[in-house]
């Protein structure tokens, strides 16, 4: 299937601009101390102001689903057909510092569902009915005929071989699926019995790339947006830690030094690196791939169990593993991630603060629900959600003239929002560390390309001793909760990586 989350990428679409409104409204309401019952209530009316519906059949239907993204932004549970009554809860109960969020994280909301036609082979007008009719001839169940004069697929007996797709002359014959179904690499999204998507979470593993591949914005995941500014504005000991994959989020002609500056304005005591904590994991990695390699080096017999180290950095990537390879998720390494070390390291320093962690990621709201990664990240923020507090709070990144050196991280660990730089991290470390010339590794960005790599494992096709996964394109530069385009993020990194002052984890520079 087409990487069909890509597609959407770069554009400010209407979606996309109703989806940053909600989150800069209830910011606002925050920084100004006007978070009552009436404002919350008031915000679906700031957003569709007209009584003209512009997308949907009814302007009513268009304020039902900002009401619901309302909810969801709160860090709520959706509410539908009915139930909703009243819309929002006493805003007392979600205004404050404590946890709010909780399973499940990314909620399909039904009434703005189109019901987009499931998985299918279709033909278009593009047909001729052309004398030479390829498609039946290479189909093999027979479920091409030709009925009023056109091309004909019997869903029925189509078994999406796509053949017929290939051999067309006019490209008459398509493939056709749900965005949100196509983007899921573990096939957690279904039908409800009325033909609404909805989410199997017994599959589900929270990488969230639904939410930004529906065009109609039904997919929406819970945010803690509400809760970090209540800490912000009622303790000063709330510390920000940074993903590697923050530069050029936030504008391309904003320096990575503008950005923790920002962060220091908006009321952060400290602002961290998580790449300190990715340079950690290469050197817990490090050490745990060379005892294998030393295991193999010293083994005379072929061993039946094929061992190998997989990286832990990915949520979503862990998840996917344990739930379709269960046998091969032994294998995973069960360090802490890049955002739980840095996490660690903020608490040693101060015990009684509060660490929020700002990146990409949705499966990381996720990962901070449990213990004991609960007891070092306190709250979990999208770029997208940390750029509405900047607009709130009226932070101007581009007036910020900023030099401070950001020192936290080496190379290695800056370059782990690039898909291949955990890999790339840890087998050269190995190298120059323990002395091992050559290291077999392999990677996959997007789950559904996880999903083949650990099968050709398992089925003995390719033997790597390393193994990177990552859940979205490109890596975490690819996340649902970015902004900047995959080309620019990857550049941008790219030279944050070569200006890092230390080569290597706990080595500088030369």
């Amino acid at each position: 299937m087409p990487r069909i989350f890509e597609k959407l990428r770069g554009f400010y679409t209407p979606v996309t601009d109703i989806r940053r409104r909600v989150f800069a409204e209830i910011a606002k309401l925050i920084v100004e101390d006007r978070a009552t019952q009436d404002e919350i209530e008031a915000i679906p009316y700031k957003i569709i102001t007209e009584d003209e519906p512009h997308y949907r059949c009814c302007v009513f239907r268009e304020r039902a689903i900002v009401r619901e993204r309302v909810r969801l932004a709160c860090g709520l549970d959706l509410k539908e057909g009915g139930e909703n009554e009243p819309k929002i809860p006493d805003i007392h109960a979600v205004l404050t510092g404590k946890k709010v969020i909780s399973e499940p994280l990314v909620n399909v909301i039904k009434i703005g569902c189109e019901r987009c036609p499931t998985d299918s082979v279709v033909v278009t007008d593009l047909c001729r009915n052309c004398m030479a009719h390829p498609c039946i001839l290479v189909c093999p169940v027979n479920a091409i005929s030709i009925i009023n004069g056109r091309s004909h697929v019997d869903t029925s007996k189509c078994i999406k071989c796509l053949r017929c797709t290939t051999v067309c002359p006019y490209e008459a014959i398509v493939r056709r699926g749900r965005p949100c179904a196509q983007a899921c690499g573990v096939d957690a999204i279904e039908s409800d019995a009325q033909g609404y998507a909805e989410i199997n979470y017994e599959k589900c593993v929270s990488c969230g790339l639904c939410i930004v591949s529906c065009p109609f914005g039904a997919i929406a995941d819970k945010s803690e947006i509400l809760q970090v500014l209540y800490e912000l504005k009622h303790q000063d000991r709330v510390h920000a830690i940074m993903a590697p994959s923050f530069v050029s989020q936030f504008g391309n002609k904003v320096s990575p030094a503008a950005v923790f500056k920002g962060l220091q304005k908006a009321g952060f005591k400290s602002v961290m690196e998580v790449a300190f904590g990715a340079d950690q994991d290469v050197l817990i990695e490090a050490g745990k791939l060379a005892k294998i390699l030393e295991k193999v080096k010293a083994s005379t017999a072929d061993q039946e169990d094929h061992e190998f180290l997989g990286t832990s950095c990915c949520p979503s990537w862990v998840m996917t593993a344990r739930k379709f390879f269960p046998d091969l998720a032994k294998h995973i390494s069960d360090s802490y991630t890049p955002m739980v070390e840095t996490a660690k390291k903020v608490k040693q320093d101060d015990p009684a603060s509060k660490v929020v962690f700002i990146g990409p990621c949705i499966a990381k709201k996720h990962e901070s629900l449990f213990q004991p990664m609960s007891d070092y990240v306190d709250h979990v923020l999208t770029y997208e959600e940390m750029a509405a507090i900047f607009v709130a709070m009226k932070i101007d990144l581009m007036e910020i003239q900023e030099s401070m050196p950001i020192t936290d991280a080496s190379r290695f660990g800056r370059g782990y929002a690039i898909a291949g730089g955990v890999c790339g991290a840890i087998a050269d470390y190995t190298k120059s560390c323990y002395g091992f010339p050559e290291i077999e590794t392999t990677r996959a960005d997007t789950l559904r390309e996880c999903r083949k790599m650990l099968a050709s494992i398992k089925a003995g096709e390719i033997k790597p001793r390393l193994v990177e996964g990552m859940a979205c394109p490109d890596g975490c530069i690819g996340g649902p909760g970015t902004l900047a385009p995959l080309k620019l993020a990857r550049a941008a990194v790219e030279k944050f990586v070569k200006d890092a002052g230390k080569k290597e984890p706990g080595c500088d520079a030369k």
